[in-house]
């Protein structure tokens, strides 16, 4: 298998920025019966996982980066996601409100990115789970987990559609 080229700062940056836009597309036509729908009750509904991308940009994101920032090789926190308890996120907020929070956020975020030099994204600090990480893993791992978490959106909009379509769904398995 060839080896794939990696992203550079500035892709990354730009896939940030456009997660937000990306999801107002996707998401401002849906109703609230979709968006808070769970296929299953283990399973986040759309506006779940809106509502984790923000919390996520701040708590897993962010935060950790500031902390390498302003220490040398800080203990960073493990931060506890809401993966089994939903009850904890507010589904009642309007889609528009949730993502305009985000964009605001990820404004802010994806500019204090794209200012970092690069004695910055080598700061490291230590996580408890994998040991020393650096400024720029974690901002690649914000872009792997921005596309996981619209490819899940994307899942639960393919899987809300499927059985409207009729004989065509013997072309495609649900999801």
């Amino acid at each position: 298998m060839r080896e794939i080229s990696s992203l550079n700062l500035s892709q990354v940056v730009a896939l940030l920025r456009a997660t937000p836009q990306t999801l107002r597309r996707h998401l401002s036509p849906l109703d609230a019966a979709i968006l808070n729908w769970r296929p299953r009750p283990h399973e986040r509904s759309i506006s779940e996982i809106v509502i984790h991308l923000i919390e996520s940009d701040q708590h897993a994101f962010a935060n950790p980066i500031h902390q390498m920032i302003a220490h040398d090789l800080p203990e960073l926190e493990g931060w506890e996601v809401h993966d089994n308890n939903f009850d904890l996120y507010d589904t009642d907020r309007d889609i528009l409100e949730l993502l305009a929070e985000l964009e605001l956020m990820r404004h802010e975020y994806a500019t204090m990115v794209s200012g970092l030099r690069p004695g910055q994204l080598a700061r490291s600090g230590f996580h408890p789970a994998v040991g020393e990480v650096q400024v720029v893993d974690y901002i690649y791992e914000w872009v792997y987990h921005d596309s996981k978490h619209i490819k899940q959106i994307m899942y639960l909009i393919q899987i809300s559609v499927w059985p409207k379509m009729g004989n065509l769904r013997h072309f495609l398995p649900p999801g």
